[in-house]
C-alpha cells in the first residue's frame, strides 16, 4: 500500500453512512460480545482527555510525523494504517456515544477494586479522571490517522465454542482498533497536542468516509 500512487481526491460517491456497533446481545447471553462490552466502554471513556501544557519536540516534516504514527499502528498489529485530511463534511451531525459509558461511570463510583495486580490503582485513577473530565470537541482538528484491523475468521459450525464466539468477529476487530487509537491519542496529548480517538461505538466522524479518504477502502455497490 505504501507504494501505491496517491490521489488528491477520494471517490466517496454512494458511500453508506456508518452505524454504531452494539456490544450488547441480550438474546444471546452466552455470546462473548457481552463480556467485551465493559472493555469497549473503557476505551470509549478515555478516548479524549486533558492535553499536556508543555509541548514536546516533534518532527517538523509532516511526512515524517505520519511515518511515526503509522509505525505505531503497525507495531500494534493493525493490518493497514492511513493518514488523511479531515473534511468538514466527514463530521457526524450527531456524534455516537457508547451507552455503556454511563453504566461504567456508575460502577467506578460504587465498585471496589478486588485485584492486587501491580499498577491497577493508577489505571483506575486515570480512568476516573478521564470520566470526570469535561467532554471535548474536535474543533480545529485537521487530519486523521485511520487504523484498519483484520477480523478473525468466522467460526465454523461444530467447532468448540461456536455458541459464544459466533458473530463476534467485527467486535473483536473494533476492540483492537479502539485500543490502538486510544493509546495513540493519549500519547499525542502527552506530547502537548490535542487528539481524540474514534471507534465503531463512540465517534464524532464518519469512519467509512475516513477509511476511503485515507486510501484504506473503496466504495463499491453502496458497500
Amino acid at each position: 500500500m505504501e507504494r501505491l500512487r496517491r490521489s488528491r481526491k477520494a471517490d466517496v460517491a454512494g458511500l453508506p453512512r456508518p452505524e454504531p456497533l452494539a456490544f450488547r446481545q441480550p438474546d444471546s447471553p452466552e455470546c462473548i460480545v457481552n463480556a467485551m462490552a465493559e472493555y469497549q466502554a473503557m476505551m470509549d471513556a478515555i478516548r479524549d482527555g486533558l492535553v499536556n501544557k508543555a509541548v514536546a519536540e516533534c518532527p517538523a516534516d509532516p511526512t515524517e510525523r505520519a511515518r511515526h504514527l503509522k509505525s505505531f499502528g503497525y507495531f500494534s498489529d493493525a493490518a493497514m494504517v492511513g493518514v488523511c485530511r479531515l473534511p468538514g463534511d466527514a463530521h457526524l451531525e450527531e456524534p455516537w456515544r457508547n451507552p455503556d459509558i454511563d453504566r461504567l461511570a456508575n460502577d467506578l463510583k460504587t465498585r471496589q477494586t478486588k485485584t492486587l495486580a501491580s499498577g491497577i490503582d493508577m489505571i483506575m485513577a486515570d480512568l476516573k479522571e478521564s470520566m470526570e473530565a469535561p467532554p471535548s470537541t474536535i474543533a480545529g482538528h485537521t487530519h486523521a490517522v485511520v487504523f484498519l484491523n483484520a477480523r478473525p475468521r468466522p467460526i465454523r459450525d461444530g467447532e468448540p465454542g461456536t455458541e459464544w464466539l459466533e458473530g463476534a468477529e467485527g467486535h473483536a476487530a473494533c476492540l483492537r482498533a479502539s485500543e490502538t487509537a486510544v493509546v495513540l491519542a493519549n500519547y499525542i496529548r502527552l506530547l502537548g497536542h490535542d487528539a481524540k480517538a474514534h471507534s465503531a461505538t463512540s465517534s464524532d466522524v464518519d469512519l467509512n468516509r475516513l477509511a476511503v479518504e485515507a486510501g484504506l477502502a473503496i466504495a463499491r455497490q453502496g458497500v
